[in-house]
């Protein structure tokens, strides 16, 4: 039997533990528990249905019993007309979401997977996305009020920087907004209505060809040297071993001294663009640029962390200096063109074609990412080998490899000779036995 109390203030003070209903709403009571708290519940069955609703407003005093009794019926009017009461709370609550808090929700599920698992890099993409050009201009705007001509007004911004940044930006406010309001941001309780801006795309700004197909010749490469002989010693360092190495920039300008245990620079999964793991052997070069007191191999002076700013102007810097040594206007490199320039001179240096792949840490294809499952630890480590030593040549064809910190004397490189396995004389097969002779047929006619 329920235990009905008429409310008051000074009644309420003296109740001891257990459970007291309102007499005057139904579903409301307040529940005192053991430590003498008093907490207004609310708990009652839907209308026509089978749906048991319980919610929990909060403590008495914090809230009185003229708010506790508001709080009630605004849900039995729901209640009464078959309505889930939760439905108009998530719906009230939705309405308040920022941009940033719904996206906070965005990223727990992207990063759960319950749809499609993602790579770590885009993930890791997405976050840098928002925090670096959307959180700035439209984070704190409320999700339900945000229109499509301020959407578009964070990628027209981004665009006067880098279109092709714009481009990528748009694509991915577009799908976060799209997934707010689909399927799965009703779930995770954002219940936005529609797609605020269904215009944006990705494709919007011409960008030219989207093929890159840029890399240092070796009269290139050798200017790239010697420019790079004047630049400050962190970024001289980092951009010779980002060639020696033909890493990924973010994965090496970020690299922690951890990961590099006698001269082997082990590339985590996590770290990894493709989510796999990846090995690079440090030859004699390397292992000196490499070396560091410090947590990363790269710090920064400023923070307690990696280096992260000034690399491209770095670059600006050196190419600039490039095209003064060679008299003329050069074509604009990135980064990833010096990965490029790995893989167009592997096959002069005599990487075959397969390790220059597993080098550059490519996916394989097909079978043989099913059945070849061999690291080729030692090939990499001679492909690394014959790939600085072509470089150190080139070096000191320039007269800057001490400049650049290339060891010296530097180890010579083992006699082709040597260096060609020795096979066995070869053996001469055994006599094959006669062959029989059929009897011969004879045929009447």
């Amino acid at each position: 039997m329920k235990n009905y109390l008429k409310l008051s203030p000074s009644a309420l003070d003296r109740l001891a533990e257990g459970k007291y209903f309102d007499p005057e709403i139904v579903g409301l009571f307040i529940l005192v528990d053991q430590a003498g708290r008093k907490g207004w519940i609310y708990r009652r069955r839907v209308i026509g249905t089978d749906t048991v609703v319980r919610l929990k407003l909060g403590n008495f005093p914090a809230f009185s019993i003229a708010a506790a009794r508001e709080w009630a019926m605004e849900l039995n009017q729901d209640a009464e007309r078959g309505k889930d009461p939760r439905a108009r709370i998530r719906s009230k609550k939705a309405r308040g979401l920022t941009v940033e808090q719904a996206h906070l929700l965005y990223m727990e599920v992207m990063h759960r997977g319950d749809r499609k698992i993602l790579k770590p890099r885009t993930l890791y993409d997405k976050q840098v996305i928002f925090d670096r050009d959307i959180r700035p201009q439209i984070g704190r705007k409320r999700l339900v009020l945000l229109t499509e001509d301020e959407c578009w007004d964070v990628v027209y911004a981004k665009s006067k920087a880098s279109k092709v940044r714009a481009n990528k930006l748009a694509g991915e406010l577009s799908c976060f907004l799209r997934w707010c309001s689909g399927r799965e941001g009703h779930i995770a309780g954002i219940g936005l209505k529609a797609h605020p801006a269904p215009t944006l795309n990705s494709n919007w700004f011409a960008t030219g060809p989207i093929r890159n197909k840029r890399y240092l010749s070796v009269e290139e490469i050798g200017w790239f040297f010697r420019a790079l002989v004047e630049e400050p010693h962190l970024y001289r360092r980092a951009l010779c071993l980002l060639l020696l190495t033909a890493a990924r920039r973010t994965e090496l300008f970020e690299l922690p001294a951890s990961e590099i245990v006698d001269g082997l620079w082990t590339l985590p999964a996590e770290r990894s663009k493709n989510g796999e793991p990846n090995y690079v052997a440090l030859a004699p070069w390397g292992q000196r640029l490499s070396q560091t007191n410090h947590e990363w191999v790269f710090p920064s002076p400023r923070v307690d962390g990696p280096q992260r700013n000034g690399w491209f102007k770095s670059r600006d810097r050196v190419h600039a200096r490039m095209e003064k040594f060679a008299g003329e206007r050069l074509a604009r490199w990135h980064f990833h063109d010096l990965r490029r320039t790995f893989r167009s001179h592997a096959r002069r240096v005599g990487i075959e074609r397969d390790i220059a792949e597993m080098m550059l840490n490519h996916k394989k294809k097909g079978l043989e990412a099913i059945y070849d499952q061999n690291d080729e630890l030692e090939l990499r480590a001679d492909g690394f080998a014959r790939w600085e030593r072509s470089l150190v040549e080139i070096a000191e064809e320039m007269k800057v490899a001490g400049f650049l910190g290339v060891p010296y004397p530097y180890p010579a490189a083992p006699d082709a000779e040597e260096q060609a396995p020795v096979s066995p004389p070869p053996v001469a097969p055994p006599p094959r036995p006669p062959l029989r002779q059929s009897p011969q047929l004879q045929f009447a006619f």
